[in-house]
């Protein structure tokens, strides 16, 4: 049963009861029910009863690291991506969020927050592109980096089946954006249980160097992913 604003995931009907409290404990009971408890095989977990517990079961997985085809004179931009697969029973469905880190010596950039991506040993790093909306890939006169998301359940960056035009070269029809330091940014969410094989959210990452050189060296950013049942 459900509303625009409320969702019950389990009733029950029974007969008297009353919540009883004292300065420790709180208690709900009821008359008129059978077959209650726990009950479980190889395969499954029954709770039965009026209130029993309702979990909610939450998967996420590991992707590896990405690593992007260095750029040099003549190779201008890079692409890479990693997958997250969530599997939850959860009604009301999740949230999959994702953040930079903030380690120094990575530079601040104009809104005040370090870059994600930069060179640990020189502090040279990749401007993030702009943090306060999605665009399509554009860089002028500068080196950025930063990144996009496609998957059934991910939320305002655009429809594409993967991350390129071409091979190392940003879709033109995802929108892109910059990390925000260490803001949590929503990239996918689903007002509904999962399949029980999960849905995958894909992060697409890019760099560009346009009219100017980024000085050489191992650049790198960390991002964690968040997932949280609503």
């Amino acid at each position: 049963m459900q509303s625009s604003n409320y969702k019950i995931e389990s009733d029950s009907v029974n007969v008297g009861g009353v919540r009883s409290s004292s300065g420790s404990y709180i208690m709900e009971d009821t008359m008129g029910e059978v077959g209650t408890g726990l009950s479980s095989s190889a395969n499954y977990i029954l709770k039965a009863g009026y209130q029993q517990m309702q979990g909610s079961y939450l998967s996420l997985s590991a992707p590896i690291d990405i690593t992007m085809t260095p750029l040099s004179l003549s190779q201008n931009t890079a692409v890479g991506s990693a997958g997250w697969t969530v599997i939850t029973d959860n009604g009301a469905g999740y949230t999959l969020s994702i953040n930079a880190s903030s380690t120094s010596p990575c530079p601040l950039n104009a809104g005040g927050v370090r870059n994600a991506l930069c060179n640990m040993s020189t502090s040279n790093a990749f401007t993030d592109l702009a943090t306060t909306s999605k665009a399509t890939w554009s860089v002028s006169s500068a080196y950025k980096f930063g990144y996009s998301a496609f998957g059934n359940d991910t939320t305002g960056h655009g429809t594409d089946a993967d991350c390129i035009a071409g091979t190392d070269v940003p879709s033109a029809t995802l929108l892109w954006q910059g990390f925000d330091g260490t803001k949590l940014i929503e990239i996918a969410s689903s007002t509904s249980r999962t399949s029980p094989s999960g849905t995958v959210s894909t992060l697409c990452v890019a760099v560009e160097q346009n009219g100017v050189f980024a000085p050489s060296g191992t650049y790198q950013a960390t991002t964690t992913a968040t997932l949280i049942a609503l």
